[in-house]
């Protein structure tokens, strides 16, 4: 009879559905015993749960097991237990393959049978504890019982005829079913006999200790048992038990397994973790039951453990649920008892501990630690012939300027944005680091040829480059100098490869920034003498070798009436070095804010000393960069050394970079402001490179421009220039501000340059740079006898 069969029953139906008998449908569900349907009155009792979990945990095991026998042989049964200290009659009638079972509540037919019931028990639980001295049992070479003696039926409670062909190992307790399986093993593959030990189980739960002596009898097997001493039980059960409440109230998994793996116990996290119910594991091999463990690690580690009798520490990732175990497998004579300590969370900190070890924590890139892992890898693979690789080091052409004025939160904000759009153009087999600040590098493994790495440079320009970022309510454009080595032409370890891929990145700064360039040998050299320069900066500022030359600016009448200073460094061995060399350094390195400063400091005393002798005091303009500018801290530097000098402020002239005031006009204004407070003069130098407009200058407290000498060098012949230059003045007259031309050479120009309005003038045809010494004669002669100097401009 089928399932489908058995539910159309009409009878069946009336049960199942009646509100006041507790009824129940078992049936045999793979391997296990299971409640299939059961009445709406019995629902209330026991929820909605199934299987022979909920069976175990109503009845007890041994009622499931003898439902579960009674059943396999189409057999009904009858019996008493206890539930929640109400006595309960079930009785199971068998239909075919499924059982309808009748739950009774016994406790409430009245005083007397409810008395006689308790008698009963009492008198079975007396004739119980007769334990019978010694027992046989009779098994087919499968296990299966053929016959068993009056006094094995007796205190089983069962018959040879009700246990026929029934597998033996259901009457064992369960953690001694391996051990009987093994003696089964031994008398049936070894001559002679075979001892053992294991306990036997009635249906009334009662557990009883025999030593075994088996033989072969035949195909059969003879197994003759002698009851051990009844205190020594107890005492051993009442050990079990508190073992057993210890093993189940921990948090660890645990199972142990003979040494042919057979279970002999486990706790209910052990059943889940091996993905079975207990019934389903109890005395069966662990490796059948669980196959998928047979392909992990923790096979090899408990079949070390069993073949060294030596504990085994390991740690171990369940397939089943990828959770980190870490295993300790104890193996003694007769079984291995293995824990299992979830260490998931463990293993989770450590991969955030890693990640976080190789990896930016702003931008989530690769850091230079994994990098250089990482390359050290690629590198290493000697398995792939001809392999090359390709890496990007890249800098990020104004981001300074960012984080001076819109702070560091919106620098790293394009950071990110900016990490964002380097992964973008790249492959999934490339990677993407950020070694710091605004440094970034790209590794190309598998390339073909250098143009491959110079064409993926080229989209990284055009990614950071050709689209502004949005920062907050801001658009940003920034760019990107790009350098490209590759491995193995031009180096053959880590350390090379990022060198020379950082020295075509500065030769692309160089090359006027927002480009990409190849390395190639001769950069090494390019590099070695910057570096030096730089060295040589640094002890050049420490050691007070900065020199100041002088050169005299001019009126439209020939009197000197300024002076410009400009710096000069003293090399080591005495060479003078002109500022187009070491100036680049400075505002690259940020030395330009100390040498800044100290410049300003030895022009004011100069300026202040000259003018001691002279009728009419001069002024004198000192060149600001706009490193300077943007660091915030000018005002306070110029105030601090008017103070020191002791110079009116209105004889101080600062030359700013039209660039400069234009890109950075909303920053440097109120700074502006301030000098302008403080007497300061401020002009623009280089006017007319910047593209200027005049409602900017007009904001400005700007007082002076010098009109750059690629004005005055076509003057006056070249018709553009004579436009431009006099547009230039009709301006500055009409924002009220003077003009000061720059690289006069000729007298031709200066002649041009007074007649148009011009009322300042410098330049090599009027008076060449000077020393500090030389300057300052050459001034207090000019004003002592303005005769020569009238020679001069004439």
């Amino acid at each position: 009879m089928n399932l489908s069969t058995m539910l159309d029953d009409p009878l069946i139906n009336e049960l199942l559905e009646s509100n006041t008998c507790s009824h129940a449908l078992l049936g045999h569900v793979g391997d296990e015993l299971g409640l299939i349907a059961a009445s709406k009155f019995f629902r209330q009792h026991i929820g909605f749960k199934s299987g022979s979990e909920l069976i175990v945990a109503r009845y007890g095991m041994s009622i499931y097991r003898a439902l579960f026998n009674s059943l396999l042989k189409h057999q009904g049964w009858t019996g008493h237990v206890k539930v929640d200290a109400r006595w309960i009659r079930l009785q199971m009638s068998a239909h075919g393959e499924f059982g309808v079972l009748h739950e009774q509540d016994v406790s409430s037919v009245g005083s007397t049978h409810a008395k006689s019931i308790e008698l009963a028990s009492d008198a079975q639980d007396a004739a119980e504890r007769k334990i019978p001295a010694s027992v046989l049992l009779n098994v087919d070479d499968k296990g299966r019982i053929k016959k068993i003696s009056p006094s094995l039926e007796e205190f089983l409670g069962q018959s040879s005829q009700q246990l026929e062909n029934l597998d033996a190992a259901n009457l064992v307790f369960r953690t001694d079913v391996g051990q009987f399986k093994r003696l089964l093993e031994q008398v049936k593959y070894q001559t002679g006999t075979a001892d053992g030990s294991f306990r036997l189980r009635n249906t009334d739960n009662h557990v009883v200790y025999f030593d075994w002596t088996a033989a072969c009898s035949g195909a059969d097997v003879l197994l003759i048992g002698r009851s051990s001493n009844i205190h020594l039980e107890e005492a051993l059960l009442k050990s079990e038990g508190r073992i057993n409440n210890i093993l189940e109230s921990m948090d660890d998994a645990f199972f142990a397994i003979d040494m042919n793996g057979y279970v002999n116990y486990l706790n209910e996290k052990g059943a889940e973790l091996l993905g079975k119910s207990a019934p389903l594991l109890l005395g069966r091999m662990v490796w059948e039951r669980a196959p998928h463990l047979k392909k992990t690690p923790l096979f090899k580690f408990v079949n070390q453990a069993k073949g060294s009798m030596q504990p085994e520490t390991f740690q171990w990732q369940d397939p089943a649920n990828e959770l980190w175990y870490q295993v300790k497998a104890f193996p003694s004579e007769e079984l291995i008892s293995i824990f299992f300590t979830d260490i998931s969370s463990i293993k989770r900190n450590e991969s955030k501990m890693r990640h976080q070890a190789t990896h930016d924590s702003l931008t989530g890139l690769p850091n230079r630690l994994a990098l250089s892992q990482t390359l050290q890898e690629l590198l290493s693979n000697d398995q792939v012939q001809d392999f090359k690789l390709g890496l990007l080091f890249i800098d990020l052409d104004g981001f300074k300027a960012v984080n001076d004025t819109l702070g560091h939160d919106r620098g790293d904000d394009l950071l990110i944005a900016v990490s964002k759009r380097l992964r973008s153009v790249v492959r999934n087999s490339d990677i993407v680091a950020r070694l710091s600040g605004d440094e970034f590098v790209i590794t190309l493994p598998y390339i073909a040829d250098q143009d491959t790495a110079f064409n993926v440079g080229r989209k990284v320009v055009d990614a950071v480059s050709k689209k502004p970022f949005e920062l907050g309510d801001k658009k940003i454009y920034v760019g990107a100098s790009v350098g490209v080595a590759l491995f193995p032409a031009d180096a053959t370890d880590v350390e090379g490869l990022l060198k020379h891929a950082d020295i075509a990145m500065y030769q692309a700064k160089q090359a006027g920034k927002n480009t990409v360039r190849v390395f190639h040998a001769n950069m090494s050299a390019t590099l070695q003498t910057k570096v030096d320069l730089e060295n040589d900066l640094h002890d050049a500022i420490l050691h007070d070798r900065i020199e100041l030359h002088y050169q005299p600016r001019f009126n439209a009448n020939g009197t000197i009436c300024a002076v410009e200073a400009l710096a000069r460094m003293r090399s080591r061995t005495g060479e003078l070095i002109p500022p187009a060399q070491f100036i680049p350094i400075a505002e690259e390195t940020g030395l330009i804010i100390p040498m800044g400063e100290q410049v300003m400091r030895k022009a004011c005393r100069w300026l202040k000393d000259t003018n001691k002798k002279l009728k009419i005091p001069i002024s004198a303009s000192v060149n600001v960069s706009g490193i300077q500018l943007l660091d915030g801290k000018l005002c306070g530097t110029v105030e601090k050394i008017l103070k020191l000098t002791g110079l009116p402020p209105r004889l101080l002239e600062l030359e700013l970079t039209e660039t400069v005031l234009m890109q950075n006009q909303e920053t440097v204004l109120h700074d502006l402001n301030r000098l302008h407070d403080l007497g300061v003069v401020l002009s623009i130098d280089d006017f007319g490179t910047g593209y200027s407009s005049l409602a900017t200058l007009h904001k400005m407290p700007v007082q002076s421009i010098k009109l750059d000498r690629s004005f005055v060098s076509d003057l006056p012949g070249k018709a553009d220039s004579v436009i431009l230059s006099r547009t230039v003045l009709a301006m500055a007259k009409a924002l009220g501000m003077s003009v000061v031309a720059e690289g006069v050479e000729t007298a031709e120009q200066r002649d041009f340059l007074i007649e148009s309005g011009v009322m300042e003038l410098q330049g090599f045809g009027l008076a060449r740079p000077m020393t500090a010494d030389d300057s300052r004669q050459f001034v207090w002669s000019q004003q002592i006898t303005s005769d020569s100097a009238r020679k001069i401009i004439a």
